[in-house]
């Protein structure tokens, strides 16, 4: 597609920052990559991930808004904003594609939000683990047996809303409950029905 650069992001690179204007289309190629808020005791909240074969749409005008950050190498395929003018640029299934992409966007921030503030430490997190399943496998039918993930406990608090203490003590519950356990970059699913159950996780807000 026309202007399409390729771009490289090392671990821990900001990709986007709170308060500077950037408007961009990304394509994520491989790597994971984080949408996060930071509070003004330097605690953050990770909101959202962009995970591989996934659209990332950044439409920052300056405003306060998101930290963008690479969780690990990220590669990726830019098109420069801003967003809406991707209509009268690009071709219409990958208009289609970036709308999608902003949909999905919205429905696991809301699910997201309900985890936070509604659903226990136990369930939110299978919750979590269950999204990222679908997403790393991308399929809209099946969950995986393992996937590879490349968070550390601390970023897995911070999408949790929990400590990484919590999050520790909360592993363990699941791993001795036979339903899921997380180890080397790992995260293996050892009862799929259960841990459904468990989070009360519906795949249908997840756009594959």
């Amino acid at each position: 597609m026309p202007g399409a650069v390729r771009r490289s992001y090392t671990a821990n690179t900001t990709i986007a920052r709170e308060y500077q204007a950037r408007s961009a289309i990304l394509i994520i190629t491989s790597g994971w990559a984080a949408f996060a808020k930071t509070l003004p005791d330097g605690s953050r909240l990770i909101v959202d991930f962009a995970l591989p074969h996934e659209i990332a749409l950044i439409e920052f005008a300056g405003e306060v808004s998101e930290t963008v950050t690479a969780l690990s190498d990220v590669t990726a395929i830019e098109l420069a904003g801003p967003v809406h003018s991707c209509f009268s640029r690009f071709p219409q299934p990958f208009c289609e594609a970036v709308l999608q992409a902003e949909t999905s966007r919205y429905s696991r921030v809301a699910e997201h939000l309900a985890g936070v503030s509604r659903r226990g430490a136990i369930e939110r997190t299978a919750h979590l683990l269950l999204e990222l399943a679908c997403r790393a496998h991308r399929s809209a039918t099946t969950y995986p047996a393992r996937f590879v993930c490349p968070l550390t406990q601390a970023e897995l608090a911070d999408a949790l809303g929990l400590s990484a203490v919590h999050v520790s003590r909360v592993m363990k519950a699941l791993r001795e409950a036979g339903l899921a356990s997380f180890r080397n970059g790992v995260v293996e699913l050892h009862d799929h029905a259960g841990l459904i159950e468990t989070a009360g996780f519906d795949r249908s807000y997840i756009s594959i």
